[in-house]
Order: C-alpha cells, then sequence, then structure tokens
C-alpha cells in the first residue's frame, strides 16, 4: 500500500497520507495548482506575508476549505516564526484579532481547522486516533534543532493525554537531503542537537559542501519520544517546484503552500 494518496479536486491538487485517510482524519498538503494569484505566486498561494494580495489569499483559503466542505470561519492558524512553541487551540482564531507568534498548533475541537504555510521547511501532522487529537507544525532547521517536534509530543501528553505509541506522524513535502546545503555556522547547530546521529543526517560532496536530511531529523526526534509510526512523503519542494512553492528554489520570490488538518468527522479508535 502506497503512503501517500495524489488527489485532485475542483482544480487544486493535494496529498495525503494513507494512514491518516483510514482514520477520517481531515487533512491535505496542498500544491501550488488551482488559486488565483499571479506570478510569482502562481497561484494557490497561502500566505499575505509574501506580497500577494489579501483577497487572492483569502480565495485561495476558502478554496482549499471546500474540498473538505469546511467553513472557513473555524480556520486557526499562527505567525510562525521558527521557535519551538506550541500552541493548544480551543476555538477558531478571531480574524481581527492578531495571530500568535507560534509554530506549533494542537486541538481535540472538530470545530476548529488547523493551517499553516510552507515553502521550504518540513511540514509534519501528528494524530491520536484514541485520545482524538491533531497537531500540525512547522520545522525548519531552527524548528529541527529546538526539536518542536519533541515538544508538541509534550503537550500532546501532558495536556490532552496520549500515549506517543498511539501517535501516527506524517512528515510532508519540503526541502530534501540532496538540496538541503547548509554553511558550518547551522551544520555545527545541527550537529549539537543531534551528537550521535551525525552520520544519518549529514554528508559532504566531493566539493566539501555540506548537506543535512532534515526528514531523518525529525524522524529520530518523534522516534525519540516514543512514536512508532512514521510515513515520510519523501517529496522535495525544490526538485519538484513546478507543484510546490521553494523559498530556496525560487530564490526567495514565491509563495507558500497550505496544509489543513481538521478532526471533523473523525471518529476515536
Amino acid at each position: 500500500m502506497p503512503i501517500i494518496a495524489e488527489r485532485t479536486r475542483d482544480g487544486l491538487k493535494y496529498i495525503q497520507f494513507e494512514s491518516m485517510c483510514g482514520l477520517g482524519l481531515r487533512h491535505g498538503f496542498f500544491t501550488r495548482h488551482g488559486g488565483v494569484s499571479p506570478k510569482p505566486f502562481d497561484s494557490l498561494n497561502m500566505a499575505t506575508t509574501v506580497g500577494d494580495r489579501n483577497e487572492n489569499v483569502l480565495e485561495n483559503l476558502k478554496r482549499m476549505f471546500s474540498v473538505f466542505g469546511l467553513d472557513l470561519a473555524t480556520r486557526y492558524d499562527g505567525w510562525q516564526v521558527h521557535s519551538g512553541t506550541v500552541t493548544c487551540v480551543t476555538a477558531p482564531r478571531d480574524p481581527r484579532a492578531r495571530s500568535l507568534r507560534t509554530d506549533a498548533l494542537v486541538t481535540d475541537r472538530s470545530d476548529v481547522t488547523l493551517v499553516m504555510r510552507f515553502g521550504d521547511c518540513v511540514p509534519v501532522i501528528l494524530v491520536d486516533p484514541v485520545r482524538r487529537v491533531a497537531a500540525v507544525y512547522h520545522a525548519g532547521w531552527p524548528g529541527t534543532v529546538k526539536k518542536i517536534g519533541a515538544n508538541v509530543v509534550h503537550v500532546m501528553k501532558k495536556v490532552y493525554g496520549c500515549d506517543p505509541r498511539d501517535v501516527i506522524a506524517g512528515i510532508g513535502p519540503s526541502i530534501g537531503p540532496d538540496r538541503f546545503e547548509v554553511k558550518e555556522d547551522v551544520a555545527g547547530q545541527l550537529r549539537a542537537a543531534f551528537p550521535d546521529e551525525r552520520g544519518k543526517i549529514e554528508r559532504r560532496d566531493a566539493q566539501g559542501r555540506i548537506f543535512f536530511d532534515l526528514w531523518t531529523a525529525n524522524r529520530l526526534t518523534l522516534e525519540g519520544c516514543g512514536v512508532e509510526r512514521i510515513d515520510v512523503a519523501g517529496i522535495c519542494t525544490v526538485q519538484n517546484r513546478g507543484d510546490w512553492f521553494s523559498h530556496r528554489g525560487d530564490s526567495g520570490k514565491t509563495g507558500r503552500f497550505g496544509v489543513l488538518v481538521s478532526l471533523d468527522g473523525m471518529k476515536y479508535a
């Protein structure tokens, strides 16, 4: 059975993890197709911070939500700042209120839809079908160094009573290990965060350039917390810029793709 499924609806293309579809979890990692934004944000851009018009982003969000028959009024999103901060969500965000600075959202509410935006950083979805809790988080290299995944699992355990062995994780499209070249200052921080795993996450090419594997680093973080089922999409955003926004691949002038998670309709295991 394949790990991911590629789907299209109303012109929007997205992927899902089969393990989560089997639980009834509404979720999707949406490509750049099917929206209204002009170049270089063409076309399903989900971020106003990149220079796109607010009305374009709002229409794109509505289209993403409509794929699952969800009301945009259920949305909760945050201001992503490469932190290790986790926010527990109990109600949709008031669109008139300023977004909280956070890089992870967790909820047990079916009337809330979690949304985050990405353009090379690692998107991760977690779901506990026993406690009926879902999370999504943003792990660029700073979040990977801070082991934001461990923070999320800790909150799921402490606040919601989750057992990590019940949690299913999906690591979505992001910059891949063959394209994430780093300088020595970043490499040093990653090595310090994963002192015993350097051989698994770092390599040098014949020219001495350093590359890190953020997929493996985030998987190792979750495994260290007791999460046993972890699926990796294995899609590099830089190598697949025709489908995914890539900050590095597009030299900083691009959009952000959306990731959506909703417990609406999901049953307890």
